[in-house]
């Protein structure tokens, strides 16, 4: 997604709100299987996000930007199950 903003209402999934961009609260909320940064909520838009792909909905395009030598895809599938666990 190459927008400059986005709407935070139209979320189409029920993916959990988590840490992401930085935050020890959650701080990410997936809109249209994209992370947009909650703290970056301005004149009814969020402005920072629409790249990284969300790890619930958009789990294989999560993965391949996920996964390395020093972070396994065994790995990588426990972290989203913990952290959909952890906020669900």
């Amino acid at each position: 997604m190459t927008q400059e903003s986005v709407n935070p209402t139209p979320q189409v999934n029920s993916c959990p709100e988590f840490p992401y961009f930085g935050a020890r609260y959650p701080d990410a909320r997936c809109i249209n299987g994209y992370l947009w940064d909650m703290d970056s909520y301005d004149d009814g838009y969020f402005t920072i996000g629409g790249e990284e792909p969300c790890p619930f909905c958009n789990t294989e395009e999560y993965l391949e930007q996920s996964v390395d030598e020093e972070n396994p895809r065994e790995e990588v599938l426990k972290n989203i199950e913990y952290v959909r666990r952890k906020y669900s």
